[in-house]
């Protein structure tokens, strides 16, 4: 008895298989058929086709179209930030010690250093009174100092930014009054003060003449 039900299933199960066989390639004949001899259906065939290798090709065209844009967008932002940098107004000054003959100045243990005579202050960055650079804008900028000293005096100077010496200069000698320079080059962030104060000892002695020039000046490189 047993046999025989297993026997049933399986001969049952067979015939299913073989029923949506039939239909499956009844189906497929169908088709295949109708797209082979039929005119209208063949050619509804190819259009099908047609739609797919479309669908690709603009799937592809607007991938295309979108990494385009997008190096669109970064370029214009390249010319915008280049624009901004060659559009800005150019930050200089230079300033002088005034003397309408010889003279000299003594100064204390880290008095900051006045250049009053102002020949150029371009964006008005550079404020006399205090004797201090104001940076407009962050980046790159150049400073240069020249100082001169009496005879058997030696002063050192230092480039002050914030509070920290970013450069200095000496200058001294025994038999003459004696000149010196320095140049330096800092990144600035937009506020940063930048200064020059006496480094030593008090009594020491600046020699402003009219054709010996104690200076201080700046020029923006390059912004950020």
């Amino acid at each position: 008895m047993i046999s025989r039900k297993k026997s049933s299933n399986a001969s049952f199960s067979h015939v299913n298989f073989k029923k949506h066989t039939t239909v499956f390639h009844i189906i497929i004949y169908i088709i295949a058929f109708g797209c082979v001899t039929a005119s209208p259906v063949l050619e509804s065939c190819f259009v099908v086709l047609r739609l797919d290798a479309n669908d690709v090709k603009l799937n592809a065209l607007t991938k295309n179209l979108s990494d385009t844009v997008s190096q669109l967008v970064s370029l214009t932002r390249s010319f915008n930030d280049l624009t901004a940098k060659v559009d800005h107004q150019p930050v200089a000054f230079k300033a002088h010690q005034a003397s309408s003959g010889n003279l000299y100045i003594t100064i204390g243990r880290n008095q900051r250093i006045i250049f009053d005579d102002v020949q150029l202050n371009l964006r008005n960055a550079y404020f006399h009174h205090l004797g201090g650079f104001l940076a407009p804008l962050s980046g790159t900028y150049m400073f240069s100092v020249s100082i001169c000293s009496h005879t058997g005096h030696y002063i050192v100077l230092n480039l002050m930014k914030n509070n920290n010496r970013i450069g200095g200069v000496l200058a001294g000698d025994n038999a003459l009054d004696d000149c010196s320079s320095e140049t330096t080059v800092t990144q600035l962030n937009a506020g940063d003060q930048v200064y020059v104060q006496h480094h030593g000892t008090d009594g020491d002695m600046i020699f402003v003449h009219q054709y010996y020039i104690n200076s201080f000046t700046e020029s923006l490189l390059q912004i950020q």
